[in-house]
C-alpha cells in the first residue's frame, strides 16, 4: 500500500510535464491555424501601441496641445495702462530729434478766437472729421483739440499741440478705449478705467494725489471729473506747461512727458505717436 502511494506521487510531476506538453501542443496547433495567426497578430500590435502611449507619457508628458490635457491656453495679459506720476524730470534731451510741435499741425480749427462758441464748437467738430483716417475716436480728437485751444488762451507760452495730448492719450488707454471701453457724448468714459498698479483713474490715468493738485473742469460743468476725457485733458495740458516750459523746444517736451511718467521707454513711446499723428495730420 505504501508502495503504490510513493509510487503515484513520485510520477505526479512527470504527469504535469506530460500536461503541459499537451497543452503546448494544442497552443502550436491552434496557432497554426487561419484564426490563431490572426490573433497573434492582434495581441503583437495592442502589446506595441500600448508600449508606445506609455514610453510618450512618461517621456514626453507635456506633448500636444494643452486641451489634450484639460488645460484652455492662458490668453495673453493686455498691457497695462501706465502710470502717471508727478516726479521731476531730470535735465535730458529729447529721445529723438523732431521739429517743433506748433510746426506740425498749427491749432485746431486754425486757433482763431471767435465771437460765437457754436462757431467754434462746429469748427472744431469740422476740423475733428477731417482727420478721421488718424484712427483716433471723434470724441477724444474734439477734447484734445480743445484743451489745445484753451491751453493756449491761458498757457500761451507754452505752445502746446494736441498731438502731445493725444500721444499720452494713446499711450495710456488707447484713448479712452482699452478692455473694450469708449467715451461717451458726455465725454465720461463707458465704464471708469481705474489702472491695474497705483488706481490710476480716466483716459489720461491720473494718480488720486496728483489729480487732486492739478484738477480742472474742463467742460464748465461745475465738476472735475478724471474719468471725463475734457477734465482730463486741460488737467494735463496745465500739468505738461507748469513751470514756464515751451513745448516747442526739445529739453521741455522731454521734460514735461518724462514728469507725467518718468520713464523713458514711455517718453519714447509719446513722442512717436505724436509726431505720427502730427506728419499724417500736416497739411500736404
Amino acid at each position: 500500500m505504501w508502495f503504490t502511494l510513493l509510487r503515484k506521487i513520485a510520477l505526479l510531476p512527470w504527469r504535469a510535464l506530460k500536461a503541459v506538453g499537451r497543452g503546448v501542443r494544442a497552443c502550436f496547433r491552434a496557432l497554426r491555424s487561419p484564426a490563431g495567426r490572426l490573433a497573434v497578430q492582434c495581441a503583437v500590435t495592442a502589446v506595441v501601441v500600448a508600449a508606445g502611449l506609455g514610453a510618450g507619457y512618461y517621456l514626453v508628458p507635456s506633448a500636444g496641445p494643452a486641451w489634450s490635457f484639460g488645460v484652455e491656453p492662458e490668453p495673453e495679459p493686455e498691457e497695462p495702462p501706465l502710470v502717471l506720476a508727478p516726479e521731476d524730470a531730470p535735465d535730458a534731451g529729447l529721445p529723438a530729434p523732431t521739429e517743433p510741435q506748433s510746426d506740425q499741425t498749427g491749432l485746431p480749427g486754425g486757433g482763431e478766437e471767435t465771437d460765437s462758441p457754436a462757431d467754434a464748437a462746429g469748427g472744431l467738430l469740422a476740423w475733428a472729421q477731417s482727420l478721421d483716417h488718424l484712427g483716433i475716436p471723434e470724441r477724444a480728437l474734439l477734447s484734445y483739440g480743445r484743451a489745445e485751444i484753451l491751453s493756449a488762451r491761458q498757457n500761451p507760452d507754452c505752445n502746446l499741440s494736441w498731438t502731445t495730448l493725444a500721444g499720452i492719450g494713446q499711450t495710456e488707454t488707447n484713448h479712452g478705449t482699452t478692455g473694450g471701453n469708449r467715451i461717451t457724448a458726455d465725454g465720461t468714459t463707458l465704464t471708469e478705467i481705474i489702472g491695474p498698479e497705483h488706481n490710476e483713474m480716466g483716459p489720461m490715468q491720473f494718480l488720486e494725489e496728483t489729480w487732486e493738485v492739478w484738477q480742472a473742469d474742463g467742460n464748465a460743468d461745475g465738476v472735475a471729473d478724471p474719468h471725463n476725457i475734457d477734465d482730463a485733458t486741460t488737467a494735463a495740458a496745465n500739468y505738461l506747461c507748469t513751470g514756464g516750459r515751451d513745448l516747442t523746444d526739445p529739453a521741455d517736451w522731454y521734460d514735461a512727458v518724462h514728469s507725467y511718467n518718468p520713464v523713458d521707454s514711455y517718453v519714447q513711446k509719446v513722442y512717436d505717436r505724436a509726431d505720427d499723428y502730427g506728419r499724417k495730420s500736416a497739411p500736404q
